[in-house]
């Protein structure tokens, strides 16, 4: 029996969602835009979806655009902001610490003729709102800044930074992804434009997302050529996909938040059974405010990915910083963010737990973790 601690990496398909995704499959099989009976039926799981999509993120359901992931979510929030902002406004904020597709859509701005200001963050990973807010002034079209950190699971000042935004007339973007059925949303606490979602972060199917665009945000749609989504995104919906998408959303909205509880209680059992194991690891942003299912540890001497490859030939899954970085020489630019060496950041580990975790499956990490550090220090002596 395998243990799968990498929830922040895609987590499985709820059961709430595969009932769904089989009743769209069977019974609304139609094009919703068509006003046929199969349509209309497809048109119903469609809209039942946005409701609960929009239930879990705490906005109107007309607000609710899907789309094939985050990844897409974010260039079109970006794209979308980019083709309407006025010549008055040609600088962008982010944060260094943003998700790789935010990063890459931002420099994709700069390449344009944007102004690009990436705010740096503190040791603990923390991205302090009174530099993001120096750099905030009429000049400023869009700022994005994560909710929870992917890899570390630290939480963000967005609140405080939209209040920024909102005194400069400033757009922002919230990278809700790790947060979403984590932590509750708080859109308009957070004075939110633009929240970016994603289907396979919190049990649903892997190609389903959303961005929420809040009344009266106006956007160029990066994908034209069709009405749907209001025009916001051109292209048949993926109904069966989205209506698994929403069922996990609904999920994950009637678990908050004693879910939330559970899971952090299991994170810190895990993080005191492996700083009894080894009192000389680090959690990277510990002392921060975080996601309460992320740990990112470093085993000094241990490369990350040795210890990984371990993990999983003894059955339990974890990662090397974020999933999207694996396989690349570079180290994580969020721990080189944090001030962390090229070996110490090398020798990280992400793990990270989610509604399918279980006692039984950190109590069995716990038991392999002892023999695997051993044999990862002899390996490397």
């Amino acid at each position: 029996m395998r243990v799968y601690l990498d929830h922040n990496a895609t987590s499985p398909l709820r059961d709430e969602a595969k009932e769904a995704l089989r009743i769209a499959v069977e019974a609304s099989f139609g094009n919703p835009s068509s006003i046929h009976a199969e349509g209309r039926r497809a048109r119903s799981a469609l809209e039942s979806a946005r409701e609960q999509v929009a239930g879990l993120a705490g906005v109107p359901p007309r607000e609710v655009v899907f789309t094939s992931g985050a990844s897409e979510a974010i260039a079109a929030a970006f794209h979308g902001i980019v083709e309407k902002t006025p010549p008055s406004r040609r600088r962008i904020v982010v944060s260094a610490i943003e998700h790789s597709a935010v990063l890459a859509a931002a420099r994709a701005a700069a390449a344009r003729g944007f102004d690009l200001v990436e705010i740096a963050c503190s040791k603990e990973g923390v991205v302090r709102a009174d530099d993001v807010a120096a750099a905030i002034d009429g000049r400023v079209a869009l700022v994005a800044l994560q909710a929870a950190n992917n890899e570390t699971g630290v939480l963000q000042p967005v609140a405080d930074v939209g209040e920024a935004c909102a005194r400069a007339g400033a757009q922002l973007l919230v990278d809700a992804v790790q947060a979403a059925g984590r932590i509750p949303i708080e859109r308009d606490r957070w004075r939110a434009s633009l929240l970016a979602l994603s289907g396979h972060k919190l049990g649903g199917p892997a190609g389903t997302g959303a961005l929420i665009v809040k009344d009266g945000v106006r956007l160029a749609p990066l994908i034209g050529g069709g009405a749907q989504e209001r025009r916001r995104r051109g292209g048949t919906e993926a109904v069966a996909a989205l209506a698994a998408f929403g069922a996990a959303c609904a999920a994950a909205a009637r678990e908050l938040p004693a879910e939330g509880a559970r899971i952090a209680s299991l994170r810190d059992r895990f993080e005191s059974g492996l700083a009894a194991a080894a009192p000389e690891l680090t959690v990277h942003g510990g002392r921060a405010p975080r996601l309460p299912n992320t740990t990112l540890v470093s085993f000094p001497g241990v490369s990350g990915e040795a210890l990984v490859i371990a993990l999983d030939l003894a059955g339990i899954a974890a990662s090397t910083g974020s999933a999207c970085a694996s396989g690349a020489v570079e180290p994580s630019h969020v721990l080189a963010a944090m001030g962390l060496s090229g070996a110490s950041a090398q020798s990280a580990v992400r793990f990270s737990l989610g509604w399918s975790t279980t006692a039984a499956d950190v109590d069995r990490a716990l038991d392999a973790v002892p023999g695997i550090l051993g044999r990862a220090r002899m390996a490397a002596s």
